[in-house]
C-alpha cells in the first residue's frame, strides 16, 4: 500500500474502506510509514501510538467486515494537538511542566471521534501551552513547514497542520484562541476550521484563555472538515460554554447546495497591510468564485475594526496569566522565554483593561452581525504574509514593521474574540511555492455557509492535488 493514500481526502479513504478496497490497518500503516519517514525532519508529533493504533485498526476492520460500519470516519486515523486529553495518553501541552502527565479522561471531542470509529494515532507538537503562534518549542523541537523546512509552520497548532499537510494523518483535532488553527493551516496549505464558540465542547483541553478557546479541526478538504464537524459538534453538559443547538448534516448540505452565496469583502482593516503576492492570490480567489458563479461578491463596511486588537489582547493575556499564575510563581524557570514573558505581560493587565476588552468585543461582534445580515459570508486573507523564516523576529509588510506574532494573527484575532465561525482554505501559491490561505467567516452556527463556499471553490480549484508539498 502506497503511503500516498494518506494525501487523499477522508471521503476517498472512507469510500474505499466501506467498499472493502482499503483496510483500516493498511491506512494506519501508511500513516505510520510517513511519520517514520518525515517526522524527524518536521517535528509534527510529540507522541505516536503505534501499537494502540494497530490494535484499534484491527478492531475497526473486524467491525466493518461484520457489517457494523458506523460512517465515514470508521477506520480513519486521526491525531490531536497535544493540549487535548485522550485517556491513558501523555498530554504534555508542549511544556516541561506537564512532560509526565498522562490523562485519565478523553476530551469530549476525542470521545466522539472514537465513537465514530476513528483511530487515534498520536499527539501533535504545539507551541508551549498553545501560548504562541510560531510553534518554536524549546522543549520538543519546532515544527517545520513541509513546503520549505527553513520556514515556520505557524502555531500554536503547527504540528497538526504539518502532520496533515505532509500526509502523516488525514485529520487532526486542534484548538484556536487567536488563530491557532487558521494561521498554520494557511501557512501549510490545508483547511483549518474554527467553529462558532460553543459549537464544539472544550471539555478535556488544557485551557489557554477560556472565553476565547475553540476546538476545531485541520483537514485536507472542506468535505472532510464538514464530516468531522458533524461528529464533534453538539451540546455537552460538561462544558459550561457549550450551546444546545441542533447539529446539521453538513456534508449533505454542502453537496446539495445550489444557491449562489453572497460574500462580502470588508473595506477596513484586513487589507491595510498585505504582501503583494497574498493580495494577488486573494484577488484570484475572488475572481474564481465570481466567474464560476459560486458566489456574488460585494464590498462591505464594518465599523469598529480599529478596536480588534483591544477586543482581544487584554482577554487573551489576562486569562492566560490567571491560569498559569501558580506555576509562574513557583516554576518560572520551566517555561520557555517567550511564553514566560507573555504570561508576565498578562499579569500586568488591569481589571479596567479586561472589562473594556469585553465591551469592545461585544461592539465588534454586533458590527460583524449587522453586516452578516446582508451577506452570507465574509472573505479576507487569513494571514497578511506567507510563512516567515525561523530567524525573523519581525517583518516589514506594506511599509510597517510587525512582530511575527502580531503579523501572523492580525487577520484572525477578531474572529476569536467575537466567537464567529471561520475557516482558512488554501487558495494559491506564491512564486517561491509557499501557500496562501483565504479566510471565510459567517454568522454564529452558520458553518455550512463557510463550508459550502470552500467545498465549491476547491472543486474548481483542484485543491487536493495542487496543495501537496514535495517531501524527500
Amino acid at each position: 500500500m502506497s503511503s500516498l493514500i494518506t494525501l487523499t481526502s477522508i471521503k476517498s479513504m472512507s469510500d474505499r474502506i466501506k467498499n472493502g478496497d482499503l483496510s483500516p490497518l493498511e491506512l494506519v500503516e501508511a500513516c505510520l510509514e510517513r511519520i517514520e519517514k518525515f517526522d524527524s525532519s518536521l517535528d509534527a508529533f510529540i507522541t505516536v501510538l503505534e501499537e494502540r493504533a494497530r490494535q484499534d485498526a484491527k478492531i475497526a476492520e473486524k467491525q466493518i467486515k461484520e457489517g457494523l460500519y458506523t460512517g465515514p470516519l470508521h477506520g480513519i486515523p486521526f491525531s490531536i494537538k497535544d493540549v487535548i486529553y485522550a485517556e491513558e495518553v501523555k498530554c504534555t501541552a508542549g511544556s516541561r511542566i506537564m512532560s509526565d502527565y498522562v490523562s485519565k479522561i478523553n476530551a469530549t471531542s476525542v470521545a466522539k471521534m472514537k465513537m465514530a470509529g476513528a483511530i487515534l494515532i498520536g499527539t501533535n507538537n504545539t507551541h508551549e501551552f498553545a501560548c504562541g503562534i510560531t510553534n518554536v518549542n524549546p522543549h520538543y523541537g519546532s515544527s517545520r513547514n513541509p513546503w520549505n523546512t527553513s520556514r515556520l509552520s505557524g502555531g500554536s497548532s503547527g504540528g497538526s497542520a504539518v502532520a496533515v499537510a505532509s500526509g502523516m494523518v488525514p485529520v487532526s483535532l486542534a484548538t484556536d484562541t487567536s488563530g491557532s488553527i487558521r494561521v498554520p493551516s494557511s501557512l501549510c496549505g490545508v483547511v483549518g476550521l474554527k467553529p462558532t464558540y460553543g459549537r464544539v465542547s472544550k471539555y478535556g483541553i488544557v485551557d489557554l484563555a477560556p472565553s476565547l478557546d475553540h476546538v476545531g479541526c485541520i483537514t485536507r478538504s472542506a468535505w472532510d472538515a464538514a464530516a468531522i464537524l458533524e461528529i464533534i459538534a453538539g451540546h455537552d453538559p460538561a462544558d459550561p460554554g457549550s450551546i444546545n443547538k441542533k447539529v446539521p448534516h453538513y456534508t449533505r448540505i454542502i453537496e446539495a447546495r445550489k444557491r449562489k452565496i453572497s460574500v462580502g469583502v470588508p473595506k477596513e482593516y484586513f487589507f491595510d497591510y498585505l504582501q503583494p503576492e497574498v493580495w494577488k492570490v486573494f484577488q484570484n480567489f475572488i475572481d474564481i468564485i465570481k466567474s464560476t458563479e459560486i458566489a456574488s461578491v460585494s464590498d462591505v463596511g464594518i465599523p469598529g475594526t480599529d478596536k480588534i486588537y483591544e477586543s482581544w489582547r487584554p482577554i487573551r493575556l489576562g486569562e492566560s496569566a490567571e491560569i498559569h499564575s501558580e506555576w509562574l510563581q513557583k516554576r518560572p524557570q520551566d517555561y520557555g522565554d517567550d511564553v514566560r514573558k507573555m504570561l508576565q505581560k498578562g499579569m500586568a493587565v488591569s481589571a479596567v483593561n479586561y472589562i473594556q476588552a469585553h465591551k469592545f468585543r461585544k461592539e465588534l461582534r454586533n458590527a460583524f452581525m449587522k453586516t452578516l445580515k446582508n451577506v452570507d459570508a465574509l472573505a479576507v486573507p487569513t494571514t497578511i504574509m506567507t510563512a516567515p523564516g525561523f530567524d525573523e523576529p519581525s517583518v516589514n509588510v506594506g511599509g510597517k514593521i510587525f512582530e511575527i506574532y502580531q503579523a501572523l494573527s492580525r487577520n484572525t484575532i477578531g474572529f476569536a474574540s467575537t466567537g464567529l465561525p471561520a475557516a482558512s482554505i488554501p487558495a494559491g501559491l506564491t512564486n517561491d511555492n509557499m501557500p496562501v490561505g483565504v479566510q471565510i467567516i459567517a454568522a454564529p452556527f452558520e458553518e455550512e455557509r463557510i463550508l459550502s463556499v470552500a467545498y465549491a471553490y476547491e472543486r474548481v480549484n483542484d485543491s487536493l492535488t495542487k496543495f501537496m508539498p514535495l517531501l524527500h
